[in-house]
């Protein structure tokens, strides 16, 4: 017996969208654990002094044991891409899928964007973890997928300045947004890494202590710095959220969210 690991991620070396796993004879049908991870959703910006943006949340994370590879056949791998940060106005996108083909696994889903900081007309969306809400009021955090993540935060019920909130993460949801920004939610350990990382928190606006991206790839969020208004991007190959974007009250300015970490697809064998 012998034990392999296949690991597949962005940047691929077959094409954009999908990489080739060819399984030759290994002296009988290999038995594999599979873990599937899709790319995070981008983290919000915002357009208004009093609002922060929503962090993204985490792709969806599927993990399955016990997956019979037959010999002789080719498999498609399918990798994820972070989605695209929001910029001013411009929402920011839900990241994509992942998946394997040939072997009956569920897809996993993109994770839900960050809502926009200002106006309720742009909110966190749902997805593999869903995104955290922007501050606005009226805003929503979007839903995660069952068995897959968990829900992003809402905005805070405090006074300004309204802050936004935590995308979820494989294992927790994100936190609201109020006197401190919402926290992205953690991530699963899966072979000694932790993945599907927490959305990315969401931003501090005018002020307060920005939101923390989850452990497993979250992107932390914009600051009120004017050096230091974008949020961070998820990290590659984790499936981690975007972090909301910051306002600065030294020069007026505003910072778009980090984009969402692309996913990864391992396969381990024996």
């Amino acid at each position: 017996m012998r034990s392999l690991l296949g690991r597949f991620h962005r940047p691929m070396s077959r094409g954009a969208m999908g990489d080739m796993l060819m399984m030759n004879s290994l002296g009988g049908p290999p038995i594999a654990d599979v873990l599937v991870v899709a790319g995070g959703g981008g983290g919000g910006g915002t357009t208004y002094n009093q609002y922060g943006g929503g962090g993204g949340g985490a792709g969806g994370l599927v993990y399955t044991t016990g997956v019979t590879l037959a010999t002789a056949t080719t498999y498609t791998v399918t990798i994820g891409s972070g989605g695209a940060a929001g910029v001013g106005g411009t929402g920011a996108v839900e990241g994509t899928p992942s998946s394997v083909s040939g072997l009956g696994l569920t897809t996993a889903v993109g994770g839900g964007r960050g809502g926009r900081g200002s106006g309720a007309s742009v909110p966190g969306t749902t997805g593999g973890s869903g995104g955290g809400a922007g501050g606005a009021i009226g805003q929503t955090g979007g839903s995660g997928t069952s068995g897959q993540g968990f829900a992003g935060g809402s905005p805070g019920t405090d006074a300004f300045p309204y802050r936004g909130a935590g995308g979820g993460g494989a294992s927790a949801v994100g936190t609201n947004g109020n006197a401190s920004s919402g926290a992205g939610g953690a991530g699963n350990t899966y072979f000694s890494t932790v993945y599907a990382g927490g959305g990315g928190g969401g931003c501090g606006a005018q002020g307060g202590t920005p939101g923390t991206g989850g452990n497993g790839g979250g992107g932390n969020a914009g600051t009120d710095s004017p050096t230091a208004l974008t949020g961070v991007s998820g990290a590659a190959n984790t499936g981690g959220g975007g972090g909301g974007g910051g306002y600065s009250t030294v020069t007026n300015g505003y910072g778009s969210g980090g984009r969402g970490g692309s996913g990864i697809v391992i396969i381990k064998w024996s």
